[in-house]
């Protein structure tokens, strides 16, 4: 039972982070302010949006912030796009969905899995560089052109739509403010769920709006019940020696492994139950952070971020079957894991 409770208050950031982060997106759009922000980023009448823009926009923002801040922001304005543009929205709403996975072990900052690794194994922030920015960049490009293979790589021109001026005032000061406490808030103890929730504090004073169906407390349930069992079924240790292993292929064995865990109960419980018994860093277990922050977008349990966005959508009256997220997320995640995988092993092959 202490196992499940060190799994559970581990969880507690990140699921404190999915209850407020749906009502932050909800109510950052009842302000109007991805309208706004959209109609100003879709440039003038006449002229296409470029999607690697939007691509790279979204990996930018994953690298430099964290994966949730992508999915919550640009999930809606990317929405917006679409629909100023009239095209699918799926293909355009997918691309934070795929960043906020792909680019999420470039720094520590980056994903809550990394910042637990480097508390609880001592490592610096140019350790996880130097380990994972290369394998994390081969993702990256490989998912672009995977992407591209698959989906248009402009958005048309859509009528010029008018920009609320006091919905962008106000919900850019939210949302710099949010991006602030994002950066500088953790230095001070302040944990991002909490300054999501200062900010819907803020936001329901503003619209006088209280999203109450939007906070998704059967969903955090769900994933803090799979954590539970995940910690009360697998054996303490039971990948210790495995993640010991120094063969190349085994460290790419190790990713491969590390995100199938992911993407059965979870990235952070995942990464939790490989952390039990290691006590300093290997290429199994960098293989392993790689797998459970890449490849947890595959399937829709895979990362929190994966639900939250899931809800992002539902809300706005976008419903996703499993089929139709795995018909997205499989042909273009797949092989960007496979490309970082073997960019890590070739890293162990040529540091030997």
């Amino acid at each position: 039972m202490s196992r499940v409770g060190d799994q559970l208050t581990s969880l507690a950031p990140a699921l404190a982070f999915l209850l407020a982060g749906v009502p932050l997106a909800a109510l950052l759009e009842r302000l109007g302010f991805f309208s706004s922000a959209a109609a100003v980023l879709g440039g003038r009448r006449g002229r296409d949006t470029p999607v690697l823009g939007l691509w790279v926009l979204a990996c930018v923002t994953t690298v430099v912030l964290n994966l949730d801040t992508t999915v919550v922001l640009l999930t809606p304005l990317y929405l917006r796009l679409a629909r100023r543009s009239d095209v699918d929205p799926l293909p355009v709403v997918a691309i934070p969905l795929l960043l906020a996975s792909l680019a999420s072990s470039v720094l520590p900052v980056s994903n809550l899995t990394t910042l637990i690794v480097v508390d609880r194994l001592h490592l610096g922030v140019g350790a996880v560089f130097a380990h994972l920015a290369l394998p994390s960049l081969l993702a990256v490009t490989v998912g672009w052109f995977a992407y591209r293979r698959r989906f248009p790589t402009r958005l048309p021109a859509g009528a010029e739509l008018p920009v609320d001026r006091r919905a962008l005032r106000i919900g850019g000061i939210v949302v710099a403010a949010i991006l602030v406490g994002f950066v500088v808030g953790p230095s001070f103890g302040i944990d991002p769920w909490m300054t999501a929730v200062a900010a819907d504090v803020v936001l329901v004073i503003i619209t006088r709006v209280l999203p109450w169906r939007s906070v998704p407390v059967l969903t955090a349930a769900g994933v803090a019940v799979v954590a539970a069992l995940a910690a009360l079924i697998v054996p303490q240790h039971a990948l210790t020696g495995f993640l010991h292993h120094p063969a190349p292929l085994a460290v790419v064995g190790a990713g491969a492994v590390g995100a199938a865990a992911a993407n059965v109960v979870n990235n952070l419980p995942a990464l939790l139950l490989a952390l039990d018994g290691v006590h300093r860093m290997t290429w199994g277990m960098w293989a392993w952070l790689l797998g459970v922050n890449a490849g947890a977008v595959l399937l829709p349990i895979g990362a929190l971020a994966n639900l939250l966005w899931l809800r992002i959508l539902r809300a706005d009256g976008l419903r996703l079957g499993f089929r139709r997220y795995v018909g997205v997320t499989v042909p273009i995640a797949l092989p960007a894991l496979v490309a970082a995988l073997l960019t890590l092993g070739l890293e162990r092959l040529v540091t030997r």
